[in-house]
């Protein structure tokens, strides 16, 4: 072969293996499989414009994407318009939706050994210390009872409220001051505040202001939140801070089909975040209770009691049979009642103590 044609040739080859090694890493880019984005959709009753919707559920939403690097994306569906809120468990347990926030009393009898985190008589100091009671102890009933009420779905977590205060027209200071009021009240709330001598009136909370205003009632059980989110601060002018009296409990479950068709390091992360979520969702639900309340002291001059110990000590002494009546109750059902309220009383003081600071 002649020495110009084996130069040429040389040359070519060089460029060919270049031209390859410069394409490879595309190629090989290529050949890999792209990772789908999955779409998951999530219903709650609380409308778009609520606090634990904007801030609360959209930071979850927003931790769960950036956390899979956007492999995994939530649409939510908010104020009920995919389910409504009595609809949302079953709706997520069907698969109507992936994913769902709501509220187990929003189903009476369904979830009752749920209600025992509901009772009366927990210092139950702030919805922190509610909302890791009522997710620990879930785990505890399902662990140590044998019972999971919410077998059906997979819990991700659960959180609760914490305090709800009365809110009223007239001063409450003592057992005394509650004899004769007209006390707005729903469900499990309605024998306690019956026990401490007041009349109840079960009403939607959007009636709440225009009973309030008209005299229909003049006193409401409800979270501080409700001062803002209703409007309660225009026609009240006490809050009587009683812990003890309110506690609703709130879960956020996925479809189990949903759940086992994730990959596993998407699994892993949805895990991970349901602990740390727990005490995220309650402090900043504590965080804007405080807020509103300072609030309203400031701009509507609200004048907040608080009880003393003896006075609670009274209150705690009358609404201590609505929770003897309801293990009976329960327990007549077949249902390990009194261990779930002994499981419940030992964890609100446990989380009570670490979290009233």
């Amino acid at each position: 072969m002649k020495p110009g044609i084996k130069i040429f040739l040389g040359i070519f080859l060089l460029f060919s293996v270049l031209t390859m090694l410069g394409c490879g890493s595309d190629d090989v880019a290529e050949l890999e499989p792209k990772k789908e984005t999955i779409n998951l959709s999530m219903a709650t009753f609380w409308p778009a414009t609520a606090f634990q919707v904007s801030h609360m559920h959209q930071l979850w939403m927003d931790e769960i994407e950036k956390r899979t690097d956007g492999r995994v994306r939530i649409t939510l569906h908010p104020g009920g318009v995919l389910l409504g809120a009595t609809e949302i468990y079953n709706g997520v347990a069907t698969g109507v939706a992936d994913l769902g926030t709501t509220c187990p009393s929003y189903t009476p009898g369904m979830f009752p050994l749920i209600e025992a985190f509901e009772l009366p008589g927990y210092r139950n100091v702030n919805a922190a210390a509610a909302s890791m009671t009522i997710n620990e102890g879930y785990k505890r009933i399902k662990q140590d009872l044998g019972k999971d009420e919410f077998d059906d779905v997979k819990v991700l977590f659960l959180w609760a409220t914490g305090p709800g205060n009365i809110m009223s027209k007239r001063p409450v200071r003592t057992l005394e001051d509650m004899s004769g009021m007209e006390i707005r009240a729903v469900g499990g709330t309605i024998p306690s505040i019956e026990r401490l001598g007041a009349a109840t009136h079960a009403m939607p909370m959007s009636e709440s202001y225009l009973a309030l205003d008209q005299g229909l009632v003049n006193g409401i059980l409800a979270p501080n939140e409700t001062l803002r989110a209703f409007r309660l601060a225009e026609v009240i002018d006490y809050v009587t801070n009683t812990p003890f009296l309110y506690n609703i409990a709130f879960i956020k479950i996925m479809n189990k089909n949903t759940w086992n068709s994730l990959p596993p390091d998407i699994q892993t992360v949805f895990d991970q975040m349901n602990d740390e979520f727990v005490l995220k969702y309650s402090t900043m639900m504590d965080e804007f209770s405080e807020d509103i309340l300072e609030q309203a002291v400031q701009e509507q001059e609200i004048q907040v009691i608080d009880l003393t110990e003896e006075e609670t000590q009274k209150w705690l002494n009358r609404i201590e049979p609505v929770v003897q009546q309801w293990i009976s109750r329960r327990e007549g059902q077949g249902l390990p009642a009194a261990q779930a309220v002994e499981i419940a009383r030992e964890l609100d003081e446990k989380y009570s103590d670490m979290y009233q600071n």
